[in-house]
């Protein structure tokens, strides 16, 4: 699977909005996993100085990633494939 990163801008938004994002997005990936579609919700980061929201997904298709927005009615700019890396190990 690819790891799929989804920008949207949420003007004025505040951080209990994006836990219920996050939420509807976790429950909208469980209904696609048990349609057999291959997507994990791997959580969100709301930038408030920025008035954006970056949720990361693992997925098949970015069509899979808006599929998942338009099922949880949570509004997306785009979608762009990502690399995570591993976090730096401290010595």
């Amino acid at each position: 699977m690819l790891e799929d990163l989804a920008e949207r801008y949420d003007p004025g938004a505040t951080g209990d909005q994006i836990r219920a994002d996050a939420a509807r997005l976790a429950t909208a990936v469980r209904k696609l996993r048990a349609a057999g579609h291959l997507i994990e919700f791997l959580g969100s980061t709301f930038v408030p100085g920025d008035e954006a929201t970056l949720s990361r997904f693992a997925s098949s298709s970015a069509e899979l990633v808006e599929t998942a927005h338009r099922l949880a009615s949570v509004p997306v700019e785009r979608v762009v494939e990502a690399v995570s890396l591993p976090k730096r190990r401290q010595t």
